[in-house]
C-alpha cells in the first residue's frame, strides 16, 4: 500500500519553518519595552537579537517555545500573554494578515485563520465545527504542549481582540478551558471578557451563530479574492501548510470511525513502527495519547452537536463492548460519559 502522506508528513517542532520577524519578534518588542535583558530573553534559543530584524531568517517551533517560556519567567507578570495576543492579528505576517482585514464577515476572518494558521497561529491549531446555534472554535497544540496555558491566553485573546477591532462591536463570546481557573482571574475578565468556564474537556471557544455572517464595516470584497491568491502562494513557500501533529490529528479523525493501530498509521505516513514513536515522542506524546485526544473530542461533538447516545458513540468509535467504552471514556476525560454528558 502507497503512502498517501510520506511525501510531506508537516513541520516538526524541531523544523526551522516560523518568520522570526513575525510573531517572535512581537514578543521580543514587548518584552524589551519592558526592560528585559536580551541577552537573558534569548538564552538557549541559538538566536541573537540581529536575527529578528531580517526577512530570511527562520526559527523552529520549539526556538519560539523557548523564547515564550523565557519571556514569562524574566516578565513575570499576570498579562504578558494577554498583552501579546492583543498584537497577534491580524499581524503583519504578509498576504495572510491583509487577507483577515478584507474579510467580509466573522466568519470568513475564522475561516482564513484556520486555512492559514500555519503562518498566523503556528503554535495553535484552529479548528471550528458547528451547530444550529452556536460556532465553535477549538485549540490543539500543533507541535508540544509545551506553554500551553501561554499560546492559549495569547491564542484566544488574538481572536477575540481582531473580531472586536475589524467589526467595531462587542461580541459574546463562551471561552472553556482545560485547565484550573487560575489566580488572575481578572485578566481572563478584561482581555476574554465574564462568560469562563475552566476544568472542561477542551480549551474552545463560543459564539451565538447571529454574529457569524454580519457584514463588517471595511469588508473589502472584490480585493481579498486576489489577496488569498497570494496567501496561498506564500502558503506553498513553507515548509508544509500542517505540522506533523496536524496531520496525525486529522488523519485519525478522518479514519476514527474505523479500527486504528500503530502499524496502520506509521504505514499510511511512510514510517516503520518505531521511527513512529521516536517521532511522536520528540513532540512529547504516544500514539495512544493522540487517539485518546480525538476519540475524546469526537465523542463531545456526537453528543452534543449530533445528540448521539452513549451506545452510539461508543459504535461509532469502534467499542463493541460498553465497559470498554466506558473504562476508555475515563482513561480520556477523567470521568464517566454519563456524568459528563449530564452536565
Amino acid at each position: 500500500m502507497k503512502s498517501r502522506i510520506a511525501k510531506n508528513s508537516g513541520y516538526e517542532i524541531d523544523t526551522a519553518c516560523i518568520a522570526a520577524h513575525y510573531q517572535p519578534a512581537i514578543l521580543i518588542e514587548l518584552a524589551l519595552s519592558r526592560d528585559i535583558d536580551s541577552r537573558q530573553l534569548l538564552r538557549s534559543t541559538r538566536m541573537r537579537l540581529e536575527d529578528f530584524e531580517s526577512a530570511d531568517t527562520l526559527i523552529s517551533p520549539d526556538q519560539y517555545l523557548t523564547l515564550i517560556a523565557n519571556s514569562n519567567k524574566l516578565l513575570d507578570a499576570n498579562d504578558t500573554s494577554f498583552l501579546y495576543g492583543q498584537r497577534l492579528l491580524p499581524g503583519f505576517f504578509g498576504a495572510a494578515s491583509q487577507a483577515l482585514q478584507q474579510v467580509t464577515n466573522c466568519r470568513q476572518a475564522i475561516e482564513i485563520l484556520c486555512e492559514f494558521h500555519a503562518i498566523l497561529s503556528p503554535l495553535q491549531t484552529p479548528r471550528t465545527y458547528e451547530d444550529d446555534e452556536f460556532y465553535f472554535i477549538y485549540w490543539e497544540a500543533s507541535c508540544s504542549n509545551k506553554e500551553q496555558r501561554f499560546t492559549i491566553e495569547s491564542s484566544m485573546t488574538a481572536v477575540i481582540s481582531m473580531v472586536s477591532w475589524l467589526s467595531k462591536e462587542k461580541i459574546p463570546w463562551q471561552c472553556e478551558f482545560n485547565y484550573d481557573k487560575p489566580d488572575y482571574i481578572e485578566q481572563y475578565w478584561v482581555n476574554l471578557g465574564q462568560d469562563l468556564v475552566f476544568n472542561q474537556q477542551m480549551n474552545r471557544m463560543r459564539l451565538p451563530k447571529s454574529w457569524l455572517d454580519k457584514t463588517w464595516p471595511n469588508a473589502a470584497p472584490l480585493s481579498i479574492n486576489g489577496t488569498l491568491i497570494d496567501s496561498q502562494k506564500q502558503l506553498k513557500q513553507r515548509p508544509s501548510n500542517k505540522s506533523f501533529l496536524d496531520n496525525i490529528y486529522d488523519y485519525i479523525h478522518s479514519n476514527i470511525n474505523q479500527p486504528l493501530n500503530l502499524d496502520k498509521l506509521s504505514l499510511e505516513f511512510g514510517l516503520s513502527p518505531a521511527s513512529m514513536k521516536r517521532k511522536l515522542k520528540k513532540h512529547n506524546t504516544s500514539f495512544q495519547q493522540q487517539i485518546d485526544l480525538v476519540r475524546k473530542n469526537t465523542a463531545i461533538y456526537l453528543y452534543q452537536i449530533e445528540h448521539l447516545n452513549n451506545q452510539k458513540i461508543a459504535e461509532y468509535l469502534c467499542f463493541n463492548d460498553m465497559n470498554n467504552f466506558r473504562r476508555a471514556f475515563k482513561r480520556w476525560t477523567g470521568t464517566s460519559p454519563y456524568i459528563l454528558f449530564a452536565q
